[in-house]
């Protein structure tokens, strides 16, 4: 029970940090099209999967920015998806939020 909480109170504690208003954003700064929370429930992010989410950025050529989120390596990473067509960022996307279903405290949210 108190890994359902944790998890739960990671989730939501991530979730209000990752919101942005849209008259927060700063001059130059692009929205994020999608973004990656890597959460920690004490004892560091999932770097295997943290590893393979950077692979299929790499790989595409994406840009992106990464923000630190805590002590214990929790990441936050902000994908524009510019580079990618309406039908390829979809399929990119769902790429994503397969392989972060597989890792222990990463979400996927989409804008």
């Amino acid at each position: 029970m108190k890994h359902y909480i944790l998890l739960l109170f990671s989730f939501l504690m991530f979730s209000a940090i990752s919101q942005t208003k849209s008259g927060d954003q700063k001059a130059g700064e692009t929205a994020c099209a999608v973004k990656v929370n890597f959460g920690s429930a004490g004892g560091g992010i999932d770097l295997k999967t943290y590893e393979e989410v950077k692979k299929m950025i790499n790989d595409k050529k994406l840009k992106f920015t990464e923000k630190n989120m805590g002590r214990e390596g929790e990441k936050e990473i902000c994908l524009p998806l510019h580079e990618l067509k309406k039908k390829k960022k979809t399929e990119f996307i769902e790429r994503l939020k397969k392989t972060a279903s597989s890792g222990q405290y990463v979400s996927v949210s989409a804008s």
